[in-house]
């Protein structure tokens, strides 16, 4: 998880960064803390070792699409609902999936590259926001979120039929659905 951390302060106002450095960033710190508690949890109950593999695949994966809503959240919540500033992934200068794809779908006149470039222009991050909210990102975003809660329930069947399986699939649907 501290990797993670240190990966994100490092690479902070870094455009030069891919979905796979996106991935393995989130993968180190959101994934690796829902990893962490469903694994100890799992062998704390004596859990059988197929069960313990696809709880931690599952943590893994509703890790990853918690923390993609969280960014997509970062463009479109409010700061009632977010507890911070709309857009501060960008007044830190960490480059998320929605501007990611921001930057892809407009490669010259794009205000994510103005911002990192230059900081004080902060105009540039409403800017950011409102390109977003009005083009498919979202959406593509969310669709993102989704395969990865799909992947994450594939193996749940590996687990006894009872109410405690039934929690996690209510669980990754209500990731993809949350506004906090």
């Amino acid at each position: 998880i501290s990797s993670g951390e240190i990966n994100q302060a490092y690479n902070a106002f870094n455009l030069e960064q891919d979905h796979s450095q996106y991935f393995q960033r989130i993968a180190s710190k959101t994934a690796a803390l829902f990893c962490l508690s469903t694994e100890s949890g799992s062998v704390l109950s004596q859990a059988p070792e197929k069960s313990i593999q696809a709880l931690i695949k599952y943590a893994y994966n509703t890790g990853i699409a918690f923390q993609v809503i969280d960014d997509i959240l970062d463009f479109i919540g409010t700061e009632d609902e977010l507890g911070k500033p709309v857009g501060s992934d960008l007044i830190e200068g960490t480059l998320t999936l929605p501007a990611m794809f921001l930057l892809e779908q407009y490669p010259d006149d794009n205000p994510v590259k103005k911002l990192f470039n230059n900081r004080e222009e902060l105009d540039n991050i409403r800017q950011t926001i409102e390109m977003v909210a009005n083009s498919s990102i979202i959406q593509q975003c969310y669709q993102v979120a989704s395969e990865y809660c799909d992947l994450a329930c594939q193996d749940l069947k590996l687990l006894p039929d009872n109410s405690a399986r039934q929690a996690l699939y209510d669980l990754a649907n209500y990731i993809v659905s949350r506004r906090k």
